[in-house]
């Protein structure tokens, strides 16, 4: 082998060892944007759950700050709308509201809508309020950053 051949080989193999290293780089590139694409779509995931429980925070408040009304229709359904906000934000967002308002544990609640006893009307409220308070269960559980 000559002095050319001997170049020749060195610069193949520094062309392989180039193309090993601009792959691992590439590899370690694509793993991070997978990251970074992950975490923001959780963060908008997290970011549109809390402009809902805003809005729902805000309209519970207009609610408790109009302190009841005179005409009895109007009155149950404002009560009807404040448990279903009270149920949309959980023990964690208004847990004194929720001890109050909602006294009756979770196996109590999936106990009353299935007991056929009580007025189906109540039971499809009940059960309606645990689906809310069920889904935003779920949607914090799917939106947590995954156990490391």
């Amino acid at each position: 082998m000559t002095f050319g051949d001997w170049i020749q080989v060195v610069a193949v193999l520094a062309a392989v060892g180039a193309s090993l290293v601009a792959l691992r780089i590439a590899s370690k590139d694509r793993q991070n944007a997978i990251k970074i694409a992950e975490d923001d779509r959780r963060n908008a995931a997290s970011q549109a759950r809390l402009l809902v429980e805003l809005e729902a925070a805000k309209r519970l408040s207009i609610l408790e700050a109009r302190g009841g009304h005179t005409d009895p229709v109007v009155r149950k359904d404002m009560g009807a709308e404040t448990l279903a906000l009270i149920a949309l934000l959980g023990p964690d967002r208004v847990p004194n509201m929720w001890q109050r308002r909602v006294t009756k544990t979770d196996k109590e609640l999936r106990d009353f809508v299935a007991d056929d006893s009580k007025e189906q009307f109540l039971r499809d409220a009940v059960e309606a309020e645990r689906a809310v308070h069920d889904i935003l269960r779920d949607l914090k559980h799917l939106n947590s950053p995954p156990a490391a």
